[in-house]
């Protein structure tokens, strides 16, 4: 779930609390604030502030009163939302159910990872399997590729004829018209090897020289590509420091795996 922000990005709910008349009255034990009786503990109020504070916003009186405001408002909104019913509805059910799944997933596969952590020599161990691997590829060539991903054919042309015309660069295009994560970086996917990646793509890919985008958009599943290869070098292995972080990814990924295996095993499924 996504922390809540700064008070003052959310202006519309914060000034919900701002402008209303707050009554003086003594609070409970450890409330922050209570709306209509229910409490907002100070307990919560210091995580927000925390999780501001991670994110290198100096603390200050003004910092925790818009958040406290923030929490009030949050509040109000959900005490409405509840007396209009809006949470019996068919549809806000199945959406809670949803939010409800997913949060109970992570809980589970979280506190296995907690009780099976991924330790350094496993991690040393797959990256000397991958590369006893690659060892096999090693005259192949490695590519440097940016991509704009578009969600259809017409948005991906207009972007071509945009990088032809000159009147915009590819890395700010990617950043307003992309889909794609890569879209913070400019587009840049980094370094790959022509099986690293869709085939649709990698096709097209090992055609192209050096700086050169490619004449059409690619469609695959994921939408239309606009690809450009930025660099062309031999396959060079990376230092197990490199791809430490990815490796840690893929173990974990492979043990969540593994937990629904097994898992798997003691469930009984009809379908």
């Amino acid at each position: 779930m996504k922390s809540i922000g700064n008070c003052l990005m959310l202006g519309l709910i914060c000034g919900l609390t701002m402008n209303a008349p707050v009554a003086a009255q003594a609070l409970p034990k450890g409330a922050a604030a209570t709306v209509n009786g229910v409490e907002i503990s100070e307990s919560l109020l210091e995580k927000v502030v925390q999780n501001n504070l991670t994110r290198g916003i100096k603390d200050s009186p003004q910092l925790r009163q818009g958040l406290k405001d923030e929490l009030i408002a949050r509040e109000i909104l959900t005490q409405q939302a509840e007396k209009l019913g809006l949470d019996k509805k068919p549809e806000a059910k199945a959406q809670w159910a949803e939010v409800r799944q997913n949060f109970l997933i992570e809980l589970v596969l979280n506190d296995f990872l907690v009780k099976n952590p991924i330790t350094d020599a496993e991690l040393q161990a797959e990256y000397d399997r991958q590369l006893a691997a690659v060892k096999e590829i090693s005259s192949f060539q490695q590519y440097q590729v940016s991509q704009i991903l578009l969600g259809n054919e017409s948005d991906a042309r207009a972007v071509l004829l945009a990088l032809k015309n000159g009147s915009s660069s590819f890395e700010q295009l990617a950043k307003d018209k992309s889909l794609d994560a890569s879209k913070v970086q400019g587009g840049l996917l980094g370094w790959v090897l022509p099986n690293q990646i869709l085939p649709e793509i990698s096709n097209v890919m090992v055609n192209l020289g050096k700086g050169v985008v490619a004449a059409a958009p690619i469609q695959t599943r994921a939408g239309w590509h606009v690809v450009r290869v930025d660099d062309i070098r031999p396959f060079k292995a990376p230092a197990f420091d490199e791809i430490k972080d990815p490796l840690r990814s893929s173990a974990m990924q492979a043990k969540r795996l593994e937990l629904l295996a097994a898992l798997k095993k003691s469930a009984k499924v009809s379908q």
